[in-house]
């Protein structure tokens, strides 16, 4: 079930414009008419957020820890194209977004619109309408900047991961 009600935008993510209450991470993508495609990524901020060590959420660069929101299925590849998140961007993500928070049994059923500038996860296709994976936050001191099938992603592999969490609403998430 979705929650009715959006969670409270922290103000270190206040700079972010927001749609029906929700702060729109710093990388989701806008279409030429300006919508903001929750689920789409750009491109091009997807790139520095991984070069520059920028949050995918808020766009600001990281501290001594970082989070990375990871499926099941990438933690064995131990990378994600996902940028990494601050802590309390994650606590955010988490409490806001349902396919995160792991309040979705599935997939959408229907291909977002993109345009040129945007990108699908590559396995989007294999997705749809599927059920849910569960999520994990993988919890770093750094990572290593990798191409995986043609595209910029994070790599933990050759170094510990201080945490490995399983995302759990019925648990705190601790920062």
């Amino acid at each position: 079930m979705i929650d009715p009600k959006p969670p409270g935008i922290p103000l270190s993510m206040a700079h972010l414009p927001t749609v029906g209450g929700l702060a729109v991470p710093w990388i989701t993508a806008r279409t030429g008419d300006g919508r903001h495609l929750f689920g789409a990524v750009d491109a091009d901020r997807k790139d520095q957020a991984l070069l520059r060590r920028l949050c995918g959420v808020c766009g600001r660069r990281h501290d001594e820890r970082l989070v990375l929101l990871m499926r099941l299925s990438d933690l064995p590849r131990q990378s994600t194209a996902e940028p990494a998140l601050h802590p309390t961007c994650t606590a955010y993500t988490i409490a806001a977004y349902p396919m995160v928070g792991g309040r979705l049994d599935h997939y959408r059923t229907t291909p977002q619109v993109l345009d040129s500038t945007m990108i699908p996860p590559a396995d989007s296709p294999a997705r749809r309408g599927a059920p849910a994976e569960p999520w994990f936050a993988v919890w770093l001191r750094g990572y290593t900047v990798i191409t995986d099938h043609g595209a910029l992603a994070a790599s933990y592999a050759g170094s510990t991961p201080l945490r490995i969490r399983p995302i759990n609403l019925t648990a705190p998430f601790s920062a």
